[in-house]
């Protein structure tokens, strides 16, 4: 009850801040001062402007290798629908509501927790510890590009704070986000045999993304499930009595772990040339990319990072740990691919994040505390 009570006392004040996206200093510097605090050495490492990163570092015993306890600082606007003030953790019967309740600041909490327990009391634990709490992830992921690309971080092991129901989740799925331009040709709406409907093009691309989407249903990784396209977002006409000549839409394409990234940009550049054939005259084209947070990853349940997770984890909740993964994006494959093997462990499911009354349960919490600390032990016996 106790490591529960300083966990919801310090997720309280996280949640006060409210961190969205571009104002991260106040969560910053809560970080930096808790960090600071349990005597780990902290740097904030500007990322653009007032935002920055938190790296900290702590050497336990006589040192060795190294973990990297890594989540964001950033959530999603509350938006409305809310019960409760979303930037006050509101403590219920079995579970607090808050904005980041659950992502990602019950999943920073939890890994701060293990930190200081492990720095308090370091047993047979010898090792080093890298505390990177990164701005943007909601986003760009700018602040975990920044720390891997401007660091030389090294590190033997890395844990990913995001909600897994405190399970090990050995990978996360990718996005790649095409921004789709149409041309057609304008004429009075009383006419539009004389013109080309850039809406009218649309429609017919987005029957082309629906059996795309059908296909894709075949596909299955075994712990990240099933990749995924949609059109999200659409513009198109300039008044309610003109054809429109111009429409912009953006794909989603939700990849899993093994896809080839160039392969499904082959699959758009199809899909544009499919509807441009079927509408002579219409110009359908790739205008760019947004930027993501990035492309998919995962360990193998063979590998040692997952077989000492699995078992550590197993020791704590009793639950025999299979292949799993989180089916949205996270920072885990920025650390990939600096080569450092990595894991994801939080509390909660994301089925209740970025919506209105999110919440934590106490259960989920405590067990969280007390996996990545064993987990951590483990990676540094």
């Amino acid at each position: 009850m106790e490591l529960l009570q300083e966990a919801l006392s310090l997720l309280t004040r996280m949640v006060a801040v409210p961190s969205v996206e571009g104002q991260e200093k106040a969560m910053g510097d809560l970080v930096a001062d808790y960090t600071e605090k349990l005597g780990m050495t902290v740097e904030r490492q500007v990322v653009e402007g007032d935002r920055f990163n938190v790296i900290a570092r702590a050497t336990i015993g006589k040192g060795g290798k190294t973990v990297v306890l890594n989540s964001h600082m950033d959530v999603v606007p509350p938006a409305d629908g809310w019960n409760t003030d979303p930037y006050v953790l509101t403590r219920g019967e079995d579970r607090a509501y808050g904005r980041g309740a659950t992502d990602a600041k019950g999943c920073l909490t939890a890994l701060l927790m293990a930190a200081k327990r492990i720095i308090e009391n370091p047993g047979e634990t010898n090792g080093n510890l890298i505390v990177a709490a990164v701005v943007d992830e909601e986003t760009y992921s700018k602040g975990a590009r920044f720390l891997t690309e401007h660091t030389d971080l090294k590190a033997d092991y890395a844990i990913v704070g995001e909600p897994t129901n405190c399970r090990v989740g050995l990978g996360h799925n990718g996005s790649i986000r095409p921004v789709i331009v149409i041309h057609g040709k304008t004429a009075h709406s009383s006419t539009p045999e004389k013109g080309i409907s850039s809406v009218r093009v649309a429609a017919y691309l987005s029957g082309l993304v629906d059996k795309i989407q059908e296909g894709l249903h075949e596909i299955t990784h075994p712990s990240t499930g099933k990749p995924s396209i949609s059109i999200t977002m659409l513009k198109a006409g300039v008044k309610e009595n003109v054809l429109p000549d111009w429409c912009e839409l953006i794909l989603d394409r939700r990849m899993i772990p093994g896809e080839d990234e160039k392969e499904v940009i082959r699959t758009f550049e199809k899909l544009c040339a499919d509807t441009e054939a079927a509408f002579p005259g219409a110009k359908v084209e790739i205008e760019r990319y947004l930027v993501t947070t990035g492309p998919a990853s995962a360990v193998s349940p063979d590998s040692e990072i997952a077989q000492i997770a699995y078992e550590a984890c197993e020791q704590v909740t009793g639950v025999e740990q299979t292949p799993y993964g989180v089916i949205c994006n996270t920072d885990m494959n920025h650390f990939m691919r600096k080569g450092i093997p990595t894991i994801i462990i939080g509390p909660g499911n994301i089925d209740y994040c970025h919506k209105p009354n999110e919440y934590i349960e106490y259960k989920e919490l405590e067990t969280a505390c007390l996996v990545d600390e064993q987990v951590i032990r483990a990676l540094l016996h």
